[in-house]
């Protein structure tokens, strides 16, 4: 999947689904300039993996897993943080628990910035039964996954988080579209968030009126370039089992 951006950037998507999140067997293609991969996985597909994930995480990780009360919780954040590593190891050529994390602006976790892998880039995003991340190289990256859920009460949500314009536009939509048009946003949102390191102010701001046109006409996918401070490439996309993903690229530079 290509999109070209006013004619200079191309970014190519490249799709590794979850049956392929954790053998090492498989063919990764090049993490290329201005290319995109994008790792989905369920819970119930990693946990055949624990064992080895849990010798990937470091001593840091193995506590924060520890602060939680439910064992699903824990045992969820090792199974992401693992697969999360398994990933960088594999981009890095590095031994996946020997990775270097450190927290970068607004608590995002990145690669050591003096390490010799420093460009490349990553973001984690997760619901109670999926994990998504996204990798990239020599760009702030954001993503975020939702589960839709059509019974959600989005409204008080919608009214802190959405511009005016969203809001008008949200209303002129269909009542049985509405939830649905509503996560797409938000996810775009947060991922612009992610990728930008700003603060939640910054929802308030964004205007994706447009978008929502766009993800009425093509609900299973879409892609544009938005013309913000910084510029950013953003898509969204199904990802499946009610689950939709979506991705913020800071073009900036």
């Amino acid at each position: 999947m290509n999109r070209n951006i006013e004619g200079c950037l191309q970014f190519s998507l490249v799709r590794i689904g979850q049956q392929d999140a954790m053998q090492k067997s498989i063919h990764i293609p090049n993490l290329e300039n201005n290319t995109i991969h994008l790792w989905t996985a369920r819970y119930s597909d990693l946990d055949l993996y624990y064992q080895t994930v849990s010798d990937f995480i470091s001593q840091k990780e193995q506590e924060k897993a520890s602060t939680f009360r439910k064992s699903a919780d824990v045992r969820h954040y090792i199974l992401r943080h693992g697969m999360l590593r398994f990933i960088l190891g594999t981009y890095t050529l590095s031994e996946p628990r020997a990775i270097l994390l450190v927290t970068g602006k607004n608590g995002k976790p990145e690669l050591d910035p003096l390490g010799a892998s420093a460009d490349v880039s990553f973001n984690l995003s997760q619901t109670s039964e999926m994990v998504l991340i996204g990798v990239t190289k020599k760009r702030r990256i954001g993503v975020d996954i939702v589960k839709i859920e059509s019974s959600y009460r989005f409204h008080d949500h919608a009214e802190y988080i959405f511009t005016p314009g969203e809001k008008a536009c949200l209303q002129k939509i269909k009542p049985e579209l509405r939830s649905q048009v509503f996560f797409r946003i938000w996810a775009l949102k947060e991922a612009i968030l992610k990728a930008t390191g700003k603060t939640l102010a910054m929802m308030e701001k964004t205007d994706l009126s447009e978008i929502i046109k766009d993800v009425l006409i093509s609900p299973e996918y879409s892609m544009k370039f938005l013309g913000t401070h910084p510029p950013l490439f953003i898509c969204q996309f199904n990802i499946g089992s009610g689950h939709h993903g979506a991705i913020a690229v800071d073009v900036g530079n």
